[in-house]
């Protein structure tokens, strides 16, 4: 089994790693500002990243494309975790706001 990580940063970018070779393979372009908080789904199939951009977005790690992007915060968003066991997915901002998305 193939094992892979994902990495935001300050220069925009969302790299995915291979881990078992070490490698990036692919690198995401979209965000307007720091990366800040990345997660993969439970399938494995999307990413979703958050940045100070003030934005959500959806990845397709088949294709690299960014499929859905949500104004999400009126400042900075910070975080992000995607519910296990739900289709939920929580961010919060410098705004102060933690927010549920309902990803059905």
């Amino acid at each position: 089994i193939r094992q892979f990580a994902a990495s935001g940063s300050r220069d925009k970018l969302i790299k995915i790693w291979d881990l078992d070779k070490g490698q990036c393979i692919n690198t995401l372009i979209g965000h307007d500002n720091w990366v800040r908080g990345l997660v993969f789904s439970p399938s494995g199939k999307y990413l979703i990243s958050v940045s100070d951009d003030k934005t959500i977005r959806l990845w397709e790690l088949s294709t690299g494309r960014c499929s859905h992007k949500f104004e999400a915060h009126n400042h900075f968003v910070t975080s992000v975790d995607f519910n296990s066991q739900y289709p939920l997915v929580t961010t919060s901002g410098v705004d102060g706001y933690v927010k549920i998305w309902d990803c059905k």
